[in-house]
């Protein structure tokens, strides 16, 4: 299997892994496969899934797109710093500034809409742990239930959840919680020719997105 020999120096996500997460029947498949005792270098870790008590890591690997990453057990990950790095990630702030901005946007768009909105961004898995991490509550497939004091002042402005939204004074609030899920995308299925002329499955990229699920109320004066 492939083994983890050292880290390079890039900034490793997290992921809440599920929509483009391996079943269990395609781990244990590939653990099953022989492919020699190679040392190869770690880029960055995208998930984590467990298959019965044991953790196994979703790796990009050094040279390779993301559809080249493997499920690896943690035995196999040699450098202590990818694990780490999973569980405190380190983030450029400058980064983490441009990527709220963004959810800023998110949010203020919603807000004029009605009811209930549902949106879909790219946004770093390290950033969104960065700001969330330790905060709301947890659910399941990866998604988490935030409250408004979640969501850190030195990030997010005064009154950011709330907003004018005509001249005639009608006010639009969120509403609370917000329900925010963190998962990795998979490029649209396609196929491509193989050497020998057989047409075959294209390996499909992965993406780091967050699903954003916000309710809202009107308040007319």
């Amino acid at each position: 299997q492939k083994l983890v020999e050292k880290w390079n120096g890039s900034v490793h996500y997290i992921s809440f892994h599920n929509r483009s997460s391996a079943s269990e029947h395609e781990i244990l498949m590939a653990q099953r496969k022989k492919r020699g005792k190679d040392v190869y270098l770690a880029e960055e870790i995208l998930a984590e899934k467990k298959i019965g008590k044991t953790s196994y890591y979703l790796v990009k690997w050094a040279g390779w797109g993301t559809q080249d990453s493997t499920w690896e057990p943690r035995e196999n990950l040699l450098d202590e710093r990818l694990l780490q790095l999973w569980e405190t990630p380190v983030v450029d702030l400058r980064q983490v500034e441009f990527f709220v901005e963004r959810l800023l946007t998110c949010f203020e768009a919603s807000l004029k809409e009605r009811l209930k909105s549902v949106k879909q961004l790219d946004f770093p898995v390290a950033i969104f742990r960065y700001l969330f991490n330790g905060r709301g509550e947890d659910l399941a497939r990866g998604s988490k239930l935030l409250q408004k004091h979640d969501f850190d002042p030195q990030w997010f402005p005064k009154n950011w959840h709330s907003s004018l939204i005509n001249k005639r004074g009608t006010r639009r609030d969120i509403v609370f919680p917000v329900t925010i899920r963190c998962f990795l995308s998979k490029s649209p299925k396609l196929f491509q020719t193989s050497n020998s002329g057989e047409v075959e499955d294209k390996k499909q990229r992965l993406t780091q997105r967050i699903s954003v699920t916000i309710f809202k109320d009107t308040v007319n004066f």
